[in-house]
C-alpha cells in the first residue's frame, strides 16, 4: 500500500508522516531495511530529517545517528534498532543504487521529484507482507506521471488503483499553525496555475503569460521619472544580471534599489556577439552616465571565462549563481504582485519580454517540443538576467522581503 499525502505548500504533509514514524515503525518490527528518499539525500536531511531527529530525541527519548556521506541511519526507539538509509531518487541513474535490497518502509519526500524509474524499482523493493510506502506531494503538472498513474484513477473511483494507494489532500488552510496574513502573503506570490498549485493544492498543467500581472500602465515610468530619483538619491543601490550570449544575444540589466524598498529597471545592453569587454565597457560608460557605482552583477554561470574577465576588468563583486527557473520566477512574480518594480520605458527588449514570456500551448506540449512546466525558451535573454539579479539581492541583502515562496 502506497500513501500519498498531497497538496499545497506548508500544509503540514511532511509533518503529519514524520509524527506517524514511530508508531509504523512499532507496527512493522525491525527485520527489514527502512529507507527514506528525495530528489536528493541532502533534500531529505533539509526536509524530513531536521524534523524527525528532534522528534525522536526531545519527545521520545530515542536516539537518532545519521552519516551524510553514506546515508546509513540507526533509529533507536523503545528499545529497538531500526536501520534505515536515506537515498537520492532524482536522477535517471538513482535506480541502480537500490537494485537488490529488500525493505519494509519506504518514506518518499516529495514524490513527483524522484524519476520514473527510481519509483517503481522502490516499489518494487517492498517484498515483505507487512511492508508499507508513505510519501508527500506538492502537485505539479496534470501532465506528470503520479497525477496520471495514480491520483486521476483514484479520484475517478478505478478500484484496481485504490486496491494499492491511498490518497489524502491538504490545502493550505489545514495547516491551522499558519495566520491568516501568512496565507494572504503566500497568495501574493503566485497567480493562475501556480497559485492554484502551491495555495489550493491543485494539478494544473501552466500556461499563458510567466508574468501575468505585470502592467504597463502600472509597472512602467518614463526614463526622465527613473533620472530624477536616481538625482533625488532616492534610488541607493544599483547592481546587475548578466545572461550572456552569442548567436543568441547577451543581456544585461541595471537595477536599481530604492530607499522605500522598489526595485527599478534602470537601463539594458542587449545584442548578439557581445563579448565581456562589450559589457566592461558597457558598465564603465553607464557608472559615468548615471555618476554612480555598481555593487555587484550576479552572471550566467555557463560562461567562467567571461566573468573571469569581468571580475579582474571591474571592480564589482560577481557572482555565478544560476537559480532554479521556478524558484526565481516566484521571486520575480511576488515582487511584480507586491508592486515594487518598476522599468524605464528606455528598456524596450525587456518590456516586449515581459509581454512575451509565456508557458507552452496545448499544441506544444502534445507534440512534446518543450518541456510542460517551463516556459519557452525564445526571446527570454533579458527575462533570465533580471531573475539573476533579482535573485542575488533578494537572497542576499534583501531578506526582509517576503520571499518564503517553498
Amino acid at each position: 500500500m502506497l500513501t500519498l499525502l498531497d497538496g499545497a505548500v506548508r500544509s503540514g504533509k511532511t509533518l503529519n508522516i514524520v509524527q506517524k514514524i514511530p508508531q509504523i515503525f512499532d507496527s512493522i518490527g525491525n527485520d527489514n531495511l527502512k529507507v527514506f528518499s528525495g530528489y536528493s539525500k541532502s533534500t531529505v536531511r533539509n526536509n524530513v530529517l531536521i524534523e524527525l531527529k528532534p522528534f525522536i530525541e526531545n519527545y521520545l527519548g530515542g536516539k537518532f545517528k545519521y552519516n551524510s556521506a553514506s546515508g546509513e541511519l540507526d533509529i533507536t526507539l523503545f528499545g529497538k534498532l531500526y536501520n534505515c538509509l536515506v537515498v537520492g531518487g532524482g536522477k535517471s541513474d538513482s535506480a541502480a543504487a537500490i537494485q537488490g535490497g529488500t525493505w519494509d518502509f519506504w518514506y518518499a519526500n516529495e514524490l513527483p521529484q524522484h524519476h520514473y524509474s527510481f519509483y517503481n524499482m522502490a516499489l518494487s523493493r517492498l517484498t515483505p507482507a507487512n511492508a508499507r510506502a508513505f510519501a508527500d506531494s506538492n502537485p505539479e503538472s496534470s501532465n506528470h506521471w503520479l497525477y496520471q498513474e495514480k491520483i486521476k484513477p483514484y479520484l475517478e473511483g478505478n478500484q484496481d488503483v485504490r486496491d494499492v494507494f491511498e490518497y489524502w489532500h491538504f490545502t493550505m488552510r489545514d495547516n491551522a499553525n499558519l495566520s491568516d496574513v501568512f496565507i494572504k502573503n503566500q497568495e501574493k506570490l503566485y497567480t493562475g496555475a501556480f497559485k492554484a498549485r502551491k495555495i489550493e493544492g491543485l494539478w494544473i498543467v501552466a500556461d499563458g503569460l510567466v508574468y501575468d500581472t505585470f502592467s504597463r500602465d502600472k509597472h512602467t515610468l518614463s526614463h526622465f521619472d527613473v533620472l530624477q530619483k536616481i538625482q533625488s538619491g532616492e534610488i541607493a543601490e544599483f547592481f546587475l544580471g548578466v545572461d550572456w550570449g552569442w548567436n543568441h544575444p547577451t543581456a544585461v540589466i541595471l537595477f536599481g534599489y530604492s530607499r522605500k524598498g522598489i526595485y527599478y529597471i534602470i537601463d539594458e545592453l542587449y545584442g548578439q556577439k557581445i563579448e565581456a569587454d562589450g559589457v566592461v565597457n558597457w558598465i564603465e560608460q553607464k557608472q559615468k552616465e548615471y555618476q554612480r557605482f555598481f555593487s555587484f552583477a550576479n552572471c550566467d554561470n555557463a560562461r567562467p571565462e567571461q566573468n573571469d574577465k569581468l571580475r579582474r576588468s571591474t571592480n564589482l563583486v560577481i557572482y555565478e549563481e544560476k537559480p532554479k527557473v521556478e524558484d526565481s520566477i516566484a521571486m520575480v512574480r511576488s515582487v511584480i504582485n507586491y508592486d515594487r518594480l518598476n522599468v524605464s520605458q528606455k528598456c524596450v527588449h525587456t518590456l516586449q519580454e515581459f509581454e512575451t514570456y509565456r508557458y507552452p500551448s496545448e499544441d506544444e506540449r502534445l507534440k512534446a517540443t518543450v518541456q510542460a512546466d517551463m516556459p519557452v525558451k525564445l526571446n527570454d535573454n533579458c527575462m533570465d538576467a533580471m531573475r539573476y539579479g533579482l535573485y542575488s539581492h533578494l537572497t542576499r541583502y534583501n531578506r526582509g522581503f517576503n520571499v518564503n515562496y517553498i
